[in-house]
Parts: structure tokens; C-alpha cells; sequence
């Protein structure tokens, strides 16, 4: 049997439902999902094996303009930008509730200029809108992706190879639609050795993941209070007498921030840790004992030593 094995990297604006495709894609919770944008701060890799093909998803965060923030918003689009060396097919994710955008069009017209890759260009949360309205009505992504896509290449060289002539419509809360997707992915995958088992989810460490699960019920939790500049550091996770023991700090800019996550007399933080220790052992398939406490650590998101140490986020020209 011929085995294939390649990289799909997951790129588009912020909130583009690139972490929810990537859980539905995988059949199980890797990446954090919220509605508010730029939840994900990392490149995460998930490892989906059918048959004799392996596909290495990356999702990424979202790409935004990010002149004016925080260093940690200029990594994170650093991040994003660089797994387009690694792939072997370029997924963009345009959200169909959002609309096409300028952005899009900068960030597709740069991808199908620069790369020579193949492109799939996705139209996500089809289930919260009419079809028409992204085919031809006030969204208009597919007419607006055309006229990008022609205009480009009657000007300029093209180097992406373009899988379809207009973005394919989905929606992640449709499992047919993404077992489709999923075979037709796996389909593109050049020969190649498997880099992974065959029931590998991933390559990062359950510590990560278990930070992500719980960073995730702080945006969910805390709404429109959300502080940004928050991450979780797992200091101990260990197995004991079939119950799992994690204790974790949330890392915090201000001393206003801490205030919010505790909450009066320390309900936020008690809620937080109560839905955050079920997901847990949900996704641990054991019992749970977890522990949360706030640290204030200012200025954070601007020191690039924080950002590795606190987020796992490095920039990738500084890497090894």
C-alpha cells in the first residue's frame, strides 16, 4: 500500500472558524473555540489517518493587520504566515456571517501571487445564512472571489494551483459536509511516509492541550469583560489512583484583569474552574482534580521571553 502523508495549513481573518473545522475535521477537541476573535495564539497541529493517507492540519491564529498591538498580536500573524512553508494544500476560511472583506482579498491576493501551493478557498458557518446571499446577495463571497481571482491572473502570474473555481460552502456543524471534505483532503495528500501513528491526535503535550481547554472557559466565561492578555500555565499534571491532578495559574497584565477572573469573593474563578474541570474530564476520559490561581505578571504580551514561557508562542524568526 502507497502510503501519503502532507501539511494543510489552516489560514484566514480572525473568528473565520478555522478552530471549529479543525475539531470537526478531527472528530475531537483540540483547538479552542469561541466567538470572539483571535482566540487561538498558536500554531496547532492535528494528525487525522484514514485509510492510506495522513493529513497534518495546522491551524493557526487569525490574520489581521497588526501594526499598533501588542507584540504578541505581531507574533501571532508571524505564526500564521510562516506554516505556509510547510503545506502542501492552503485552506483560507472566509466566515460567510462576516462577509467578504479587504482583508481577504489582501491576504488571497498574496497567497495565490507568492505561493506555489495548492489553494482551497472555504466558505464557513453556511448554516447561519441563506446560500444565496453568499452566492450572489449582500455577502457575495463567490462573485467577489471570482472577480479577485480574474483579475489577478490577467495581470500577473498566478503560482497557486486553484482547487475549484469558487469557494466551497460548509458549515463544521454538518458532518456529512465535512466527511466529504475530509476524503477529498486526504485525497490531495502527496506519497510520503506517515510523520505520525495512526491513532495520533497530535504532537503537542497534554499540558498544552489541557491549557487551551481551560483558557477556552475564560472567553467563554468572561464575555465582554474578556481580558486578552490572559494565559494558563500548567504546573502539575500527574496521574494518581486513577484521578488526574492539575494545578494552573492564570497569567494576567493588570491587577484590574485578576479582579475580573476571581470575581466577587471568588465565584468567577470557582465557575471557571468547575466547567473547565468537566471539559477536562471529558477530554482525559478520568476524573479530575483541578486547582486555578491568578497571577498578575505586567507587561507580559510585549516580552517575547513571557510570551514563550506564559503562551508557548515563539516568533518564528527567532526560532532554531
Amino acid at each position: 500500500m502507497i502510503k501519503k502523508c502532507g501539511y494543510v495549513a489552516l489560514l484566514g481573518r480572525p473568528n473565520a472558524g478555522k478552530s471549529t473545522f479543525l475539531n470537526a475535521f478531527l472528530g475531537a477537541k483540540l483547538a479552542v473555540v469561541s466567538n470572539k476573535p483571535q482566540t487561538t495564539r498558536n500554531k496547532i497541529l492535528g494528525v487525522s489517518t484514514e485509510g492510506n493517507s495522513q493529513a497534518l492540519l495546522l491551524d493557526t491564529p487569525g490574520i489581521h493587520k497588526s501594526q499598533g498591538l501588542p507584540k504578541m498580536n505581531q507574533v501571532m500573524n508571524k505564526v500564521a504566515w510562516s506554516v505556509l512553508s510547510d503545506a502542501d494544500l492552503v485552506c483560507y476560511l472566509i466566515d460567510v456571517t462576516q462577509g467578504w472583506s479587504e482583508d481577504d482579498a489582501l491576504w488571497l491576493e498574496g497567497i495565490l501571487k507568492k505561493f506555489d501551493k495548492k489553494l482551497l478557498v472555504l466558505a464557513t458557518k453556511t448554516d447561519k445564512v441563506k446560500i444565496e446571499e453568499v452566492e450572489h446577495g449582500r455577502l457575495n463571497i463567490v462573485n467577489r472571489f471570482q472577480n479577485l481571482f480574474e483579475g489577478i491572473k490577467a495581470s500577473s502570474e498566478i503560482k497557486c494551483q486553484l482547487i475549484g473555481e469558487v469557494p466551497q460552502l460548509i458549515s463544521s456543524k454538518r458532518p456529512e459536509e465535512i466527511s466529504s471534505l475530509r476524503q477529498f483532503i486526504l485525497s490531495q495528500m502527496p506519497e510520503g511516509e506517515w510523520l505520525f501513528g495512526e491513532d495520533d491526535l497530535t504532537d503537542r503535550p497534554q499540558r498544552f492541550v489541557c491549557a487551551e481547554i481551560i483558557r477556552e472557559q475564560i472567553f467563554r466565561q468572561l464575555g465582554q469583560e474578556l481580558p486578552y492578555k490572559i494565559a494558563v500555565v500548567i504546573d502539575i499534571f500527574e496521574h494518581k489512583n486513577n484521578v488526574t491532578n492539575i494545578s494552573a495559574t492564570i497569567i494576567v497584565d493588570r491587577d484590574s484583569q485578576k479582579g475580573i477572573v476571581i470575581g466577587k469573593r471568588g465565584s468567577r474563578l470557582k465557575s471557571i474552574g468547575t466547567d473547565a474541570r468537566i471539559s477536562l474530564e471529558r477530554h482525559l476520559e478520568k476524573k479530575v482534580f483541578l486547582e486555578l490561581f491568578v497571577k498578575v505578571k505586567p507587561g507580559w504580551t510585549e516580552n517575547l521571553n513571557m510570551l514563550s514561557e506564559y503562551a508557548d508562542l515563539q516568533d518564528p524568526n527567532d526560532a532554531n
